[in-house]
């Protein structure tokens, strides 16, 4: 890594520091450090700012690793307490935006850890949010196949994976667009009964997941 790199490289895990991600900086392409930024930004001025994402998502650990997928630990055994680890073929995907969206859907995970007691990270049991969002959406479906029952994961993980996935399409419409050509999701949204070409984000997934959002607003300006 060359100096003018490597300078650039301090410089981006300091912009992250200031949104409570601590971030090893080496080990990291340009286009990935420009991914994460993005989807940090966008995430942050859903929140209504710096300050609203350090409410909602709390100290983070990020970390990159050459081989699998995300995934967010929701207890982690040091400061600041949550890991989020992203795999390296999620930062280099077609289109490039779709890593933004893997980004978003890992801190959604991380700020729904952050309203978990901390038995409750320990124990991997959902937060408030997923909870909340299970009461209120009722029997409407999430806004893709992996955030849904029939996916085939226990109940509690695929609410915790709904909540994720309905956070990721709030953010970025063109997710549910670009799934919609996917056979995996047409073929979910027939089961389900629906004529559109996919269920995409619901009127009362959209609701919460907002009233979330305002609520940290509020928060954060108050």
């Amino acid at each position: 890594m060359g100096l003018a790199v490597l300078h650039d490289a301090v410089l981006w895990a300091q912009e992250l520091r200031d949104y409570g991600l601590r971030v090893v900086p080496s080990g990291w392409q340009t286009d990935e450090r420009m991914q994460v930024r993005r989807a940090v930004e966008r995430m942050s001025e859903a929140l209504g700012g710096v300050s609203g994402f350090r409410l909602a998502v709390g100290g983070i650990i990020l970390e990159k690793r050459a081989t699998g997928g995300g995934r967010t630990y929701a207890f982690w055994f040091r400061p600041p307490w949550k890991r989020v680890v992203l795999g390296e073929s999620l930062l280099h995907q077609d289109p490039p935006w779709l890593s933004e969206v893997a980004v978003v859907h890992e801190l959604a995970h991380a700020w729904d850890a952050h309203t978990a007691g901390p038995l409750g990270r320990m124990l991997g049991r959902p937060g408030r949010l997923v909870r909340g969002m299970v009461k209120f959406v009722g029997e409407e479906p999430g806004p893709t196949w992996y955030g849904s029952v029939a996916s085939g994961l226990q109940a509690w993980r695929a609410a915790c994976e709904e909540w994720a996935e309905s956070v990721a399409a709030y953010l970025y419409p063109e997710y549910v667009a670009h799934l919609s050509a996917q056979p995996r999701e047409r073929q979910w949204a027939m089961a389900l009964g629906k004529n559109d070409p996919r269920p995409g984000l619901g009127d009362r997934h959209r609701a919460y997941v907002e009233s979330c959002f305002a609520e940290i607003r509020l928060r954060a300006s108050g």
